[in-house]
């Protein structure tokens, strides 16, 4: 204890000894602007060096009070200065790191790149997502603007607080010179006076290197908003509005609208609850009537705002829909300002939700304090049952604050969508002149022509231009469409080593028929003409044209059925009934066989499904025979087995790998049996035919050599 005692007693004599030495070596200003200076560019070792004395400070605060004859609020406002230095010097460290090096926070280069790259015609879903990436960019941009001005404003006014502390700083220093009896006093004022313009420089500092970051940040946001305008101009000039991309957007807006479905169902139901729990007279202790009012409260307050989540996630809908019609064209100037005015209701609506978004977190924040305040600890409480609610009550709690953050991203991302919509608005309004003038000329001269009507279908009108546009886009569909297959065919000619002639057939039958089809389904698509026009057929013709061509419509969905599940493939040998024979074409509605006598036998899709069908190759074209060959008791094994060998070897439709193999597989009654197994390709022959050649090669060979295939016999023995 003593050791302590005198410690701290030479610890404050030498400080007070530091503070005389240095009011009489006379820090002036100059010397101490010089210190400052220095200061700023090392501001991590500075802060570290104040973070080690201001932990001395703390730990002698009421001695140093007492020393000086002052209180200890003025060395708590030292140690306030010397906090405030040390985390600014932090932040001025942090960000002269981040001075010259690019931020891709808002908008990467790969981004960029990818928005540049993309062709025309463009979908709705690209359009919206380089809007977003513009406003992204546009709002940093005009914050860092305001911040530049802010950081300016901020260095003006240090600069003028800086001459001020200088000015304090002499006057300070002038007294302590001329008062001996509160130079202790005063002393100590020059070191907050010190610690104060430490703070003004590093601040200034610290705004210089944030103009810095801003200047940089601007200047590349900038170059990013030019480089993003022309894209835009693009995008809107090539948008292609399709229904794939509205049904995706439709599809987010109706996952939204589930969630918050469901949480409408999980507030009802808990409001429920609560009500029957205040009837109940078990529920009424004082947490429990504290309690369940709280909650009900909690509960209405929230569904209310979920009601209005879902009416405003469904007015994004026809908010995506009005940017259709806007960039389209299709909005007088009347409609494009009553559109303006309907979306700025709902930017609004999204603004008041968030306010009272807001409201609602800080009644939650201040009913958990409440909750913690009155009932957070077990005693208070009297049961059990008690404190399960009120663990239960917490963790609904919680509950909800996390389920308002995602309520907060969701206006966010609602404001988002009717920002897009009033700007585009707006500068559609401020071409609407101009536009104007345009669609007049076209309408009184060329477009009249051109939008005369042909025929109608009900409602649809056929105009000369829609009509004249389908027929060519028809008619190149099919030129595109044949050259297609073309293209197909040859190619798979070249590669006929790698894809087998069934799946080139595939792939050429599908390219034709796919691009028949969009060619046709483009030309309704160009007329809006729907599929349904083609009711006025009526009832007793489709009658009589399905029974017509029921045979024909059976064998062609018989044939695509066919070609798809590749049961059967071109050059599979296969037996169809009673039919023998390789595969040499499948169309839509017939197969073609290729039977032993090289007969070709044309079969009707149908009864190809309707027979049995036996597929030797489905799996593998390779095949595994086998033939049995008997030789008599007296003829030698060796050179029988030999000759088999030899035969199996010489016969090309004999495959050599996997390779074949001979085996004596049975003693008969009167000969020795051998099997020989081997493996043939049946896309090549057919499997009786290699048979029947090896067991003739065999049996030439077995009369060359003198061995005997011995017929059946038997010895009868009659016992005297």
């Amino acid at each position: 204890m003593n050791l302590r005692k005198n410690g701290l007693y030479l610890f404050l004599t030498a400080l007070i000894f530091s503070f005389f030495m240095g009011r009489a070596n006379a820090a002036t200003l100059a010397d101490i602007r010089e210190e400052l200076a220095r200061y700023q560019t090392e501001p991590a070792a500075r802060a570290a060096q104040i973070v080690r004395d201001l932990r001395r400070v703390r730990d002698i605060e009421e001695g140093l009070a007492r020393q000086y004859d002052i209180p200890v609020s003025e060395v708590l406002r030292y140690e306030y200065e010397l906090n405030g230095i040390i985390n600014t010097y932090y932040s001025i460290h942090f960000l002269q790191k981040r001075v010259g090096t690019d931020n891709n926070f808002i908008l990467d280069d790969a981004r960029l790149n990818e928005l540049a790259a993309a062709k025309p015609p463009y979908p709705f879903t690209f359009y919206l997502n380089v809007i977003e990436d513009i406003d992204n960019c546009r709002q940093s941009f005009l914050s860092w603007q305001e911040n530049l001005a802010r950081y300016r404003e901020n260095l003006r006014s240090l600069s003028e607080r800086k001459g001020e502390i200088e000015k304090e700083y002499r006057l300070c220093r002038e007294k302590s010179s001329l008062s001996t009896e509160n130079r202790l006093k005063y002393n100590f004022a020059l070191l907050i006076i010190k610690a104060k313009l430490e703070h003004c420089y590093a601040d200034y500092t610290f705004y210089e290197s944030s103009m810095k970051i801003a200047m940089q940040e601007s200047s590349e946001l900038k170059e990013k908003l030019d480089t993003l305008e022309p894209i835009i101009k693009n995008v809107r000039e090539n948008l292609d509005f399709s229904q794939e991309d509205f049904s995706l957007l439709d599809s987010k807006v109706d996952a939204k609208v589930r969630l918050l479905d469901s949480t409408l169902v999980m507030l009802n139901d808990k409001f429920d609850r609560l009500s029957e729990a205040r009837r109940r007279v078990e529920f009424q202790t004082d947490f429990a009537k504290y309690w369940i009012p709280t909650e009900q409260k909690l509960v209405e307050d929230e569904t209310l705002l979920v009601l209005d989540l879902v009416e405003i996630w469904s007015a994004t809908r026809l908010t995506w829909r009005s940017m259709d019609d806007l960039l389209s064209g299709k909005l007088t100037l009347k409609e494009r300002r009553d559109l303006q005015g309907r979306t700025n209701a709902l930017f609004e609506q999204c603004r008041v939700n968030l306010k009272f978004v807001n409201e609602d977190l800080q009644d939650l924040r201040r009913v958990a304090q409440e909750v913690t305040r009155r009932f957070g600890e077990d005693g208070w409480l009297k049961t059990k049952e008690e404190i399960s609610m009120r663990n239960e009550f917490r963790a609904n709690i919680d509950a909800r604050m996390n389920r308002y953050l995602s309520y907060i991203m969701m206006l966010g991302e609602m404001s988002g969508q009717f920002e897009i919509l009033l700007a585009e608005t707006e500068r559609m309004i401020g071409e609407a002149n101009t536009d104007d003038k345009i669609e007049s000329i076209w309408r009184d001269n060329v477009g009249g022509l051109l939008d005369m009507e042909v025929w109608s279908i009900d409602d649809y009108p056929i105009t000369a231009k829609k009509l004249s546009l389908a027929l060519i886009i028809f008619l190149f569909g099919l030129l595109v469409t044949h050259y297609a297959v073309a293209l197909t065919r040859r190619h798979f000619e070249r590669r006929s080593e790698h894809i087998s002639r069934h799946s080139s057939l595939l792939i050429q039958n599908i390219v034709f028929y796919l691009g028949l089809i969009v060619s046709f389904l483009i030309t309704l698509w160009m007329l809006h003409i729907p599929l349904t026009a083609f009711a006025f057929m009526g009832g007793a013709a489709a009658i009589a044209i399905g029974l017509g061509t029921q045979k024909i419509m059976g064998d062609t969905l018989s044939g695509i059925l066919l070609l798809f599940q590749r049961k059967l493939r071109i050059g599979d040998e296969v037996v169809i009934g009673d039919t023998h024979g390789i595969v040499a074409e499948i169309t839509l509605q017939n197969t073609v066989l290729v039977c032993q006598q090289s007969r070709h036998l044309i079969i009707p899709n149908s009864k190809v499904l309707e027979s049995p069908v036996l597929n030797l190759t489905l799996n593998n074209s390779l095949s595994r025979t086998e033939i049995s060959v008997s030789i008599g008791y007296d003829s030698n094994v060796s050179q029988a087995m030999g000759i088999i060998r030899e035969v199996l070897s010489e016969n090309p439709n004999v495959l050599k790998t996997p390779p074949f193999r001979i085996i004596l597989s049975e003693f008969e009654d009167s000969a020795i049996k051998f099997t020989a197994f081997f493996f043939i390709d049946l896309s090549n022959v057919f499997e009786s035919n290699v048979q029947s050649a090896v067991r003739m090669s065999i049996l030439e060979a077995f009369r060359e050599h003198n061995i005997e295939i011995p017929f059946p016999q038997t010895e009868v023995k009659i016992k005297e």
